[in-house]
């Protein structure tokens, strides 16, 4: 059996640092690689390994460095993992091994599945031909020509959007509006900082991935000439182009002026803060210096991992997510949702593959096809029935009803009456708030936080409208157009709800008439 120090000589001719493909130095030296890449911390701990494998140490640390000089460093970390996976199986006889084998690779297979809806094959299929012609000691002649021989099922892909998963896949344009509208509540009420409240509003509008986020800096956000039709516009770098660093190319999108405006002033905060960087701040810093010592590149001081930033939106959403229609749990959070949901919308708007992997930063259609033809279930069958049981689940109505107008928070100014003209020719609620508010009333009223609504207001008037109306645009325009006002119809039920329980028990004041 070979022995620890024996192992260890065999890795004794490596390198004491290494460049990495983005331009970064890190130390190759003992068995705890852990550093910082741009926006990802990678963590290579060859402690963990099974003592069956330690003769092949050596080996997997010299090509695991090729891969650190070729390929992202997260690649490297994720042939690390299938390699671990490889060791846990070889461990379980009992036998150290100084090569790889066949019959290693038959038994990863055989653990794997039959489905291996995750491609383990195919990744550990990678490292080993790599592996194998690097001309490093580990790995047997066959298992080249075997994994070559045989058909690798590859990654599943867009199964979830295609299912429509309710947890996984896109969000239902109901799901957006009630997380969006939580978020703004959330934000009026402090519950949410600014940070949060831009970034999540940033990833519901672009739709880009993770990683790109972390990437971005200061100067990305620009601003145009007050003349210009996209005022702000953001520039994202990319990720996942093959042999480029994040930051090597650009895809720029335009932001709406109202999320802009308030993403350039934080912008110039953030600036200010970070004075010794400036422009090249990142634009979503990392909140603490814990980080930077492990950072290999100087492009990226500061900046959050991908890891630090998931947790951040996900656990900050967490606490303020209102139900789901479709699960009747709060909404599942995940910032691949988000980016899911605005292929889906592209496709429903009836955008073409090529567009659709424009809008989200792909350099092909392979992985857009999942979008084409998905069409919401609750698009299609939204009727009377269906909004009468979902208002209570749904968090669409924000407001609050008044027993009498006179409890209203601007009482006795007839300004704050919001009237529904086209419909009822009545008053249906009051406004609680003094800004001045540009949104169609009544119809944008029912789904804002200020909304004060009647109790003995003819809500259902304008209920019976919108589902009317609902029907004729189905039959127009198809679900997508008719599905605009879902939320408010929804809003509107829970109103009317809570007026039947309300009147039921207490006569109220009439509502005003209006000519």
């Amino acid at each position: 059996m070979i022995s620890v120090d024996e192992v260890r000589q065999a890795a004794s001719d490596l390198p004491e640092s290494i460049t990495l493909r983005s331009g970064g130095q890190i130390s190759v030296q003992g068995d705890y690689w852990k550093f910082q890449d741009g926006v990802r911390t990678v963590y290579i701990d060859f402690n963990t390994l099974p003592v069956e494998v330690l003769p092949l140490v050596g080996s997997l640390k010299k090509v695991l460095i090729n891969f650190l000089q070729i390929n992202s460093s997260e690649y490297a970390a994720n042939m690390f993992y299938y390699f671990r996976r490889l060791a846990d199986v070889v461990a379980k006889k009992k036998q150290t091994i100084d090569r790889i084998e066949v019959v290693h690779v038959i038994n990863y297979i055989g653990e794997a599945g039959t489905d291996d809806a995750l491609g383990l094959e195919a990744q550990l299929s990678s490292l080993l031909k790599r592996w194998f012609e690097l001309g490093v000691d580990g790995v047997a002649a066959d298992v080249p020509i075997f994994l070559k021989s045989r058909r690798k099922k590859g990654n599943v892909k867009g199964e979830a959007v295609i299912t429509l998963d309710p947890v996984k896949g896109p969000l239902s344009d109901v799901e957006l509006q009630d997380l969006m509208g939580a978020v703004n509540k959330a934000y009026a009420q402090r519950q949410i900082g600014e940070k949060l409240f831009l970034l999540t509003w940033l990833i519901a509008v672009t739709g880009q991935r993770v990683g790109q986020y972390c990437a971005l800096k200061v100067k990305d956000l620009r601003k145009a000439d007050d003349e210009s039709t996209n005022i702000y516009e953001i520039d994202f770098p990319r990720s996942k182009q093959r042999g480029l660093d994040t930051r090597d190319s650009f895809i720029t999108r335009p932001l709406p002026n109202e999320i802009g405006k308030l993403l350039w002033i934080y912008a110039q905060g953030v600036s200010s803060a970070l004075a010794d960087l400036g422009a090249d701040a990142p634009l979503f810093p990392q909140p603490t210096k814990t980080t930077k010592s492990l950072q290999a590149s100087d492009t990226y001081q500061r900046h959050s991992d991908r890891h630090d930033m998931q947790y951040f939106v996900v656990s900050g959403l967490k606490k303020i997510a209102p139900l789901s229609l479709r699960t009747e749990k709060p909404i599942h959070i995940a910032i691949g949702r988000f980016r899911d949901t605005i292929g889906t919308r592209a496709a429903q708007e009836g955008y073409g593959e090529l567009v659709i992997a424009e809008i989200l930063g792909h350099t092909d259609t392979q992985n857009v096809k999942c979008y084409v033809g998905v069409i919401p279930e609750i698009a299609e069958r939204l009727d009377k029935q269906l909004v009468k049981e979902l208002a209570p689940i749904s968090g669409a109505f924000m407001g609050r009803v008044l027993h009498n107008k006179d409890d209203a928070t601007r009482a006795g100014d007839p300004r704050s009456d919001i009237v529904d003209y086209a419909n009822a020719g009545q008053g249906v609620g009051s406004c609680g708030s003094h800004s001045d508010c540009r949104f169609h009333a009544p119809i944008a009223c029912y789904t804002c936080h200020n909304f004060e609504a009647w109790s003995d207001a003819p809500h259902q008037t304008l209920l019976d409208h919108l589902l009317s109306d609902r029907e004729r645009l189905m039959q127009t325009s198809g679900p997508r157009i008719a599905a605009i006002n879902d939320r408010t119809i929804i809003a509107i039920q829970a109103v009317v709800d809570e007026c039947d329980r309300m009147n039921g028990a207490k006569p109220c004041v009439r509502g005003l008439q209006h000519g």
